[in-house]
């Protein structure tokens, strides 16, 4: 499963999260998006989501913490604020699940930041 993760300033407008949702799709696809859950622009998130047609996960400020240390990226004023490297990547990895990974990091598209994550494989189990 492929979690894209969404994070934004106050500059970033309804649109502009559709926009940033199809550029990590074309490059690496995706099944949901994923975002702080009190951001302000949560519910922008979440309608661009629907829009893709992919699922939408809420994430936490705790559960993006516990994944700020497998974060590529790092935004200075992101940790100041809220004790996490990027937002978008501690949201795709949260979002992923456990033992995921980065396979995009964080980049910019206008107002928005992006970065996806892939699952951890699950092992086979042999009866």
């Amino acid at each position: 499963m492929i979690a894209i993760g969404i994070g934004a300033n106050s500059r970033a407008h309804r649109r502009d999260f559709a926009a940033a949702i199809d550029e990590a799709q074309q490059e690496v696809g995706g099944d949901t998006v994923a975002t702080f859950d009190a951001a302000i622009f949560a519910n922008y998130v979440r309608d661009a989501a629907r829009y893709a047609g992919l699922g939408y996960r809420p994430i936490t400020l705790d559960a993006m913490r516990e994944r700020s240390a497998d974060c590529l990226t790092r935004s200075e004023r992101t940790l100041s604020l809220f004790g996490i490297g990027s937002i978008a990547e501690a949201a795709a990895l949260a979002g992923a699940g456990p033992g995921s990974h980065l396979i995009m990091p964080r980049r910019i598209v206008g107002n928005i930041t992006i970065a996806a994550a892939q699952s951890a494989s699950i092992p086979e189990t042999r009866l």
